[in-house]
């Protein structure tokens, strides 16, 4: 059993939106004052490999409490919104804001940055981007606008010919670069 008073300032959970979480969840979280982040719906998670059977479509939540709560007090928080009741204290909630949209995970389902939920002044990209991967997006961002690749390929050769400095992260970063090229 999870020590009760085991004190963190930032908690992750899961919560089933159109299932065990009440119709107001988002209303319940900006009244809690908290600081927090919201995956995008994660309806496309595969189960079983074997079969392709979805997980229940879910959220993952992350808590950002100014000052260090107690497991208790988490607790009691995400225990409003119907999820599993096991919470799980974060160290450095970078890790898990990138695990929102499995930025880190080119093998798990790809869910656009622009979907996460900021509460409260929550902020994914400050938290979930380094200084140097901010100027990589950027790169990326310039070398759309200026050589207007066609599509996700095209952004792919044009950094092995002329940016090779970016192909690590423009083959990381797949979600993000389709969607500066689509909205660009």
């Amino acid at each position: 059993m999870a020590n009760q008073n085991e004190k963190g300032r930032y908690w992750a959970g899961l919560i089933y939106p159109g299932d065990s979480c009440p119709d107001d969840w988002q209303e319940a979280m900006q009244l809690s004052g908290l600081e927090i982040l919201v995956s995008p719906l994660h309806d496309m998670d595969v189960a079983d490999e074997k079969t392709g059977e979805l997980k229940k479509p879910h959220r993952h939540v992350i808590t950002m409490w100014r000052n260090t709560t107690t497991r208790r007090n988490a607790e009691k928080f995400f225990s409003q919104f119907g999820g599993p009741k096991t919470i799980i204290r974060l160290e450095s909630p970078r890790g898990m804001a990138r695990y929102l949209i499995h930025l880190d995970n080119p093998e798990k389902t790809q869910y656009p940055p622009q979907d996460v939920i900021e509460i409260n002044g929550a902020d994914w990209a400050k938290l979930a981007l380094t200084e140097s991967t901010k100027g990589e997006a950027m790169a990326v961002v310039r070398i759309v606008e200026d050589e207007e690749p066609e599509g996700y390929f095209d952004l792919l050769k044009l950094c092995e010919a002329e940016h090779k400095e970016l192909v690590d992260f423009a083959t990381r970063q797949t979600v993000f670069c389709r969607e500066v090229i689509w909205s660009y």
